[in-house]
């Protein structure tokens, strides 16, 4: 019972870094800078333990630390507060020492050095593999965030791109207004009207999801949707002869093309007495499109938008 009750109140280096949730290394540290003011008993190395109260020692070191004091103030603090357990511990050291024997000092102390430089090694090994799995974990959350960034200003880019294009047409507008022109631009109720062609006497429209129809506004979107960093997309309107006139003009820049395209649209009403916006003529680098190629369009278009 006694000699279990004398292995509980002692503990090993590494039981002190748990207890207190101090870093092996730090603990090695403490050990080393102020051994004189830490008792231990047991010899030297791996065998060597420190009593139960040597904790309020390392506690105490880390606060001065912390509080940045100076290594003399911190030993002046330790000799001044725990000089009554030093003492003591001492006194208990030096009674083992005596039962020893003179003849085996010199050994022990060869072993104690090399089983301390050990013990040491093996806490600092933990903590290096410790540090290089956090690094490592670092390292994949540092290649996942460049990705996400990289991904989202390239996308942030390219609304950039759009909406300048679209401030850059919305400057025109002012500009033609200031000058007298009026507003170059198609009420919202004109562009929202379903948009048709008339194919052998019938109207064709597109009919999206629930109630909705294709519109203007959605054909220009559709437009201004192909602008990016190599295309170039821009819109203007003009209002001539009573019909509303879309003007696009492209440039790819990657394979050096250019190409107008010129919208004519008129608002109509069908023998049904429904009022739509009609696409009157399509020309395209000056030559008017035939009907085959505007019923071809808006059957792709009813592919993508009606689903």
């Amino acid at each position: 019972m006694g000699r279990a009750m004398q292995q509980a109140r002692y503990m090993s280096l590494r039981e002190v870094g748990r207890r207190l949730n101090i870093p092996p290394s730090t603990v090695v540290y403490y050990k080393d800078k102020f051994e004189k003011f830490i008792p231990s008993s047991g010899g030297g190395g791996r065998r060597r333990r420190y009593p139960i109260e040597a904790l309020e020692i390392f506690r105490r070191i880390r606060e001065m630390f912390g509080s940045n004091w100076t290594v003399e103030q911190i030993e002046n603090e330790l000799a001044l507060k725990f000089s009554t357990l030093i003492r003591n511990e001492q006194n208990d050291q030096q009674l083992n020492d005596v039962a020893v024997g003179a003849s085996s000092i010199g050994m022990e102390q060869i072993l104690a050095r090399i089983s301390d430089a050990l013990d040491d090694q093996g806490l600092f090994r933990s903590e290096i593999r410790s540090l290089r799995d956090e690094l490592s974990g670092l390292r994949e959350g540092y290649i996942s965030l460049k990705e996400e960034v990289v991904g989202r200003v390239g996308l942030l880019e390219e609304q950039l791109k759009v909406a300048q294009a679209a401030n850059e047409r919305l400057e025109r507008m002012v500009r033609g207004q200031e000058s007298g022109g009026g507003i170059a631009f198609p009420d919202s109720e004109y562009l929202e009207r379903p948009l048709v062609i008339r194919s052998n006497g019938e109207y064709l429209g597109v009919q999206g999801t629930g109630a909705k129809h294709f519109s203007l506004k959605d054909f220009v979107a559709l437009i201004e949707l192909r602008a990016s960093s190599v295309r170039g997309v821009d819109t203007s309107w003009q209002y001539k002869s009573g019909n509303w006139v879309l003007v696009v003009k492209m440039d790819d820049a990657e394979k050096q093309l250019h190409q107008d395209v010129v919208l004519v649209t008129a608002k109509t009403v069908t023998p049904s007495g429904n009022t739509v916006t009609e696409i009157v003529r399509l020309n395209i680098d000056g030559v008017d499109a035939p009907d085959s190629l505007l019923l071809g369009l808006f059957r792709q278009v009813r592919t993508v938008f009606g689903g």
